[in-house]
């Protein structure tokens, strides 16, 4: 489970990391033109992302160096074209979390959770701040036990929303 936490967590921060206009790679043939980018990482592993036909979307599929799939995650989008949720399959294509974002009234993104698929709990949160020329600051990466909250992941679930209903007890 740590080391799908892992992965996840890689897969996550790489998007992050990606400007919001998508380019074309140069290394991607005019064969398959749903990929928007690769990226190569040091360690030789690479990650493919493509738009999804018929609904608003990305997929990202990430492979180890040896060409075995890692992880895929199916990116949802706003019609506004902010990401709004994300579903991360292990490499048998199995679904292992779900992941809502948060947006501040500036549609800045303030909060991402992910949630375990299996055992419905959120076990993540990232945090983004913003100084006052509206930078975003380092994030901060809050992990949380098996005794976090039982919340049911949603796909637009409200960051406010949801910290409001977890017990007082679990607030951060």
């Amino acid at each position: 489970m740590k080391k799908q936490l892992i992965i996840a967590v890689a897969a996550l921060a790489t998007l992050t990391a990606i400007p919001t206009a998508f380019a074309q790679s140069p290394d991607i043939s005019h064969e398959d033109r749903d990929v928007v980018r690769v990226m190569r990482h040091p360690d030789g592993s690479r990650s493919v992302y493509k738009r999804q036909a018929g609904w608003k979307g990305m997929r990202c599929a990430t492979y180890l160096p040896n060409g075995q799939l890692a992880a895929i995650n199916d990116y949802t989008e706003s019609k506004y074209g902010q990401l709004i949720g994300c579903t991360i399959y292990d490499n048998q294509r199995k679904p292992i979390y779900k992941v809502a974002y948060g947006y501040d009234s500036q549609g800045r993104l303030v909060e991402e959770r992910m949630f375990s698929v299996q055992d419905r709990r959120l076990v993540q949160r990232v945090i983004y701040r913003y100084n006052a020329d509206g930078e975003r600051a380092k994030p901060l990466i809050v992990s949380l036990n098996d005794g976090a909250a039982n919340i049911t992941p949603t796909m637009n679930a409200d960051v406010e929303e949801a910290h409001r209903n977890l017990p007082r007890n679990n607030r951060r």
